[in-house]
């Protein structure tokens, strides 16, 4: 009778662990804490290639504050625009 639990399809990383250590508590010696343990090993080297896709994950913090504080700055400049081009009542608003 197998007790230790399948890793099939996409579990909560935290069950993953938590049903692995519990397979290793159990029996130590067992083929199936090795399949559950190379298992894990599978699901980490799957997360790690996951994150490393990431876009931006190879930007530093800082290099993202500093495209934030550029983006920004464009949302205001392009809202000012807008304000002016507004003001300026060059758009006339058709009256039905």
């Amino acid at each position: 009778m197998n007790r230790l639990p399948a890793f099939r399809g996409r579990q909560h990383p935290t069950l993953v662990i938590s049903a692995a250590l519990e397979a290793v508590s159990m029996d130590k010696d067992s083929q199936d804490v090795h399949q559950v343990l190379n298992e894990l090993k599978n699901k980490f080297q799957e997360m790690r290639k996951l994150i490393s896709a990431m876009p931006g994950i190879s930007v530093s913090p800082e290099q993202q504050q500093q495209q934030l504080q550029n983006l920004r700055e464009q949302v205001r400049t392009k809202n000012e625009l807008l304000q002016k081009y507004k003001s300026l009542c060059m758009f006339e608003i058709p009256k039905e």
